[in-house]
């Protein structure tokens, strides 16, 4: 008696360690951020199907060499940590002294700043003041100066040599 064959469409074009070679890619991709988790997770899915590794090792295999790629990577040992900090600082003349008992560097000195220039009215507030002050509106321009505190001394200072050399009409 002759049984039906059955035939998958089964495509046999890597075994399990290229399956891990793949997961190791897609995981790459995806720390990279060029794929989201669920899309590599699928595109391994439908890969191990093809492959017929699902029928081969199981579904629970397959989860867990995904899972095995996609952990994250284990934390240093705190002594490396020290060790790369250490060769750092050894490295840096400003630090060095920490390792070797050498004196610590001098502080460079500082520069001081340059003394602040005071206060100077902009020619642009001068001239708005000479067009307020020609509008002959004596509630404005004092509204005006209220508004322009650190301008006002200077302010009235060019009106009173304005209207001194001011020819007599």
């Amino acid at each position: 008696m002759n049984a039906a064959v059955k035939v998958s469409n089964r495509r046999i074009l890597g075994d399990v360690d290229d399956f891990v070679e793949v997961c190791g890619q897609q995981a790459w991709f995806f720390s990279e951020g060029w794929i989201d988790l669920h899309t590599a997770v699928d595109n391994l899915q439908r890969l191990a199907e093809l492959w017929g590794l699902i029928e081969e090792v199981g579904q629970d295999a397959i989860q867990a060499l995904m899972a095995d790629a996609f952990a994250p990577m284990p934390e240093l040992p705190s002594g490396y940590a020290a060790q790369l900090l250490m060769r750092f600082e050894l490295d840096d003349e400003r630090d060095r002294w920490k390792w070797t008992g050498e004196l610590p560097p001098k502080p460079e000195p500082q520069t001081e700043l340059p003394p602040r220039k005071p206060y100077q009215t902009p020619q642009s507030t001068i001239d708005a003041f000479l067009h307020v002050a020609r509008s002959e509106s004596t509630e404005y321009l004092t509204d005006w100066l209220t508004r322009h505190p650190l301008d006002a001394p200077h302010l009235h200072k060019l009106w009173k040599a304005k209207c001194s050399t001011a020819p007599a009409t």
